[in-house]
Parts: structure tokens; C-alpha cells; sequence
């Protein structure tokens, strides 16, 4: 296994039979050297060198964003491939992995697979590469034709494909003809430790509702969630709500200071905190709160997570097709609202109304057929399987 440096990690360690081979990105590396953290308060003088430092971070990271291709981690490419080449030229390798996202990961792969062509390539895709538009992972305008260019070579030399969902297949199949035959769908891997016993809940009549995820304004915006929380808390005047955001929050910060004075004690942001507290926050909450992406092919890897945990879901889309919907079509305790609008109407908020005041854990066999699907067990089996369909090429 050949993965990003962790900062003490050995170069290479074997545990369980997997040798880890550590690579360090040298170039995000020095660019940590270029932009040093802020000095320390005190004076004058020490503030104005902290006001440079920012400013220079600033400045160093928008020319980042507009001239690193293919994504962030491009750094990684040539230590990266100096490592898999020589280890390829010591060991046969009847199959070469790649992993995304970052992109980064493919590239490495690609120029790995020229230096062993016997040995059999999967592709492994997460997001969507060159269709992804929010977030971007390098400049559009700049790159890209390159990234589908380059996309377009490494599903071309790809021996089998990997997707998480159905929609992400047509996509890559629509935009690559040649990559239909290769195209296998493997769902996401959940991923949950144990999930802790829920604490004894005090009466105070509180409905508490729960996001946990990453927030873009073009992407996943919460700004509809809002307005249907502040409907929903006027309809429901005899009990306190509660929604609590747990994970980064990016652009989005403008929508939560423009939120009224009564909502403001009533939304709650964490940002970014440990797993175990976030495990322990959907197993304390009474419903789960998704938002769909703005985008056909791309799942929020929480759903499944939701899912588990066996609580009741509000699913807020944005298009027709959300991935959301065909993931939770077979949940028995979910409530999708369509945006309509910036304003919910008055069916949504006293169908949301009757879903919150009725929420309660699913049915534990309904919640042991979803973590068997996106169990460790199952999707390890599927990858086998995927492999075992193609024998690799003898070598001499």
C-alpha cells in the first residue's frame, strides 16, 4: 500500500500482512515552510508581522487554488511515482490499485501501470474527476479540457472501473463509451465504530435535529434548510427545536449570520469535531438532517453513516435525480422535501411538522439490513469478486 506520510510514521511498515509504504508530498511540505504560523501577540510590531502573515497565507493560497493541477494533493505525484515504479520493478504485481478521490491517486497509477504492463489496473472512483464542478478540484477555466483529457486516458487504460452508485456508471458511460463494459458498481464502505448507548434524554420537550457533513454554497447549500427550520419552529410554538451543524461550514458562514435573533440560540454550529462526538450527536438526536448535493452522481457519504445509526431522516434535494433518494428508497423512516423555492410551502412545513413530533428509532432488522449491505464483509466480497473475474496476465 503506497499512501500519503504521516508526520513520525515509518517509510514502510507491515502489520496484518499490508506493507505500508509512507511518501511524504514534498511540495505542501515546503509551502508550510513559505507560510509559517502566526507569530505570538504581545506588541505592535508583533501584530503587524501576524497582519503580514496573513496576508501573505492569503495571497500564497489563492494563487495555490488557481494554478495546482490536477487537485490538491499534486504534490504527491512524482515522490509518489518514483516509489510504485521501483517497486514495481521488484515485485509482479497481478493488480495495481488507484484510489480516488484526490485524482492524484489515478495519475500515480497510470504512470505506475506503464512501468508494469502485465500487471491488471482498477480504477476506483469516489467523486467524479473532470465533471466536478463544486468544489473544483483545480482551476475550470484554466484545465479543463486537460482533465478530461487525462480522465479520458486513465478510464481508457483502466482495466475495471469502480463507482458508488447507479448514476455515476451512466455518467462515466456517457461521457467515456468505451468504459461501459467496465463500469461495476460497488457502494460506499460504512465505516461506523460502535455506536455508544444513548444517555437518558431529559423531558424538557426539546426536538433536537442533526447535520453532520461539509457545507458549499453551490454544492450543498443550507440556506433552504433554514427557512423550512424557521417555518417549523413557528408551527411547533409549544416545543423548543434545536439543529445543530457538526462538520465545516466553508461559504456558508454569511447564511448563518444573516439568521434572525430568534433563530440564532435555536442553530447551533460546531464545526469540525472528533468522530466519537459526532457518532455520539446522531445517536443523541431525535431526526437526522441530510442535504443533497447539487450534482447527479455524487452521494453524501453521511446517509449511509444515518442510515446505521437507525434514526428517523429529513432529506432535503435540490434536483429530481439526488443520489439520496434511490439510497433511502428502501429506509422505512425518511421524509424528502423537494426545494421549491426559498420559502417552504405550508404542506412542507406541517408534513416536516407530523414527521418530528412522530420520530422514532426504525426497526433494528430494517437497521441490520443496511449495515449488512455497506458492511466491510459485503463490499470487501464485491471487490473480490470484481477482481477474480479477470486473471491477470503469467508472468515469465
Amino acid at each position: 500500500m503506497l499512501c500519503a506520510a504521516l508526520p513520525g510514521a515509518d517509510v514502510a511498515m507491515d502489520s496484518d500482512g499490508v506493507t505500508v509504504y509512507r511518501v511524504r508530498d514534498w511540495l505542501l511540505n515546503a509551502s508550510a515552510r513559505v507560510t509559517p504560523g502566526a507569530g505570538t501577540a504581545g506588541s505592535a510590531e508583533v501584530g503587524g508581522s501576524r497582519f503580514l502573515h496573513a496576508v501573505l497565507r492569503k495571497t500564497i493560497r489563492a494563487i495555490w487554488r488557481s494554478t495546482h493541477w490536477p487537485d490538491y494533493a499534486c504534490g504527491w505525484i512524482i515522490p509518489a511515482t518514483r516509489t510504485a515504479r521501483a517497486l514495481c520493478k521488484v515485485s509482479h504485481y497481478d493488480w495495481i490499485i488507484s484510489v480516488s478521490h484526490p485524482f492524484t491517486g489515478h495519475v500515480v497509477g497510470m504512470l505506475a501501470k506503464s512501468c508494469s504492463p502485465r500487471s491488471r489496473w482498477l480504477v476506483d472512483i469516489g467523486d467524479p474527476y473532470s465533471h466536478m464542478n463544486e468544489p473544483s478540484p483545480n482551476n475550470r477555466h484554466v484545465y479543463s479540457w486537460l482533465n478530461r483529457t487525462i480522465e479520458g486516458r486513465v478510464v481508457a487504460d483502466a482495466d475495471a472501473i469502480s463507482v458508488t452508485t447507479v448514476s455515476t456508471r451512466h455518467l462515466y458511460g456517457a461521457t467515456f463509451p468505451r468504459s461501459i463494459g467496465k463500469l461495476h458498481v460497488i457502494p460506499p464502505l460504512l465505516s461506523l465504530p460502535e455506536l455508544p448507548s444513548p444517555p437518558e434524554r431529559k423531558s424538557d420537550g426539546t426536538i433536537r435535529l442533526v447535520f453532520v457533513g461539509t457545507l458549499y454554497q453551490k454544492l450543498r447549500s443550507p440556506k433552504f434548510l433554514l427557512a423550512c427550520i424557521a417555518a417549523l419552529s413557528q408551527a411547533l410554538p409549544e416545543r423548543r427545536i434545536e439543529l445543530h451543524f457538526y462538520g465545516n461550514i466553508n461559504d456558508c458562514g454569511g447564511e448563518f449570520l444573516s439568521l434572525p435573533e430568534s433563530m440564532k440560540s435555536l442553530v447551533l454550529v460546531h464545526g469540525m469535531v472528533s468522530r466519537e462526538r459526532v457518532v455520539q450527536a446522531m445517536v443523541d438526536a431525535d431526526v437526522l438532517i441530510n442535504i443533497g448535493n447539487n450534482s447527479e452522481s455524487q452521494l453524501a457519504s453521511k446517509v449511509v453513516e444515518y442510515m446505521a445509526v437507525g434514526k428517523p431522516i429529513l432529506n432535503f434535494t435540490s434536483i429530481s435525480l439526488d443520489t439520496s433518494l434511490d439510497a433511502l428508497v428502501d429506509y422505512p423512516a425518511t421524509l424528502n422535501i423537494e426545494r421549491a423555492g426559498n420559502v417552504p410551502r405550508s404542506e412542507v412545513v406541517e408534513a416536516m411538522r407530523s414527521f418530528v413530533l412522530n420520530s422514532a428509532p426504525v426497526d433494528k432488522r430494517a437497521v441490520e439490513r443496511v449495515r449488512r449491505r455497506y458492511s466491510g464483509e459485503h463490499v470487501a466480497g464485491l471487490y473480490e469478486s470484481l477482481l477474480n473475474q479477470m486473471v491477470p496476465q503469467q508472468w515469465a
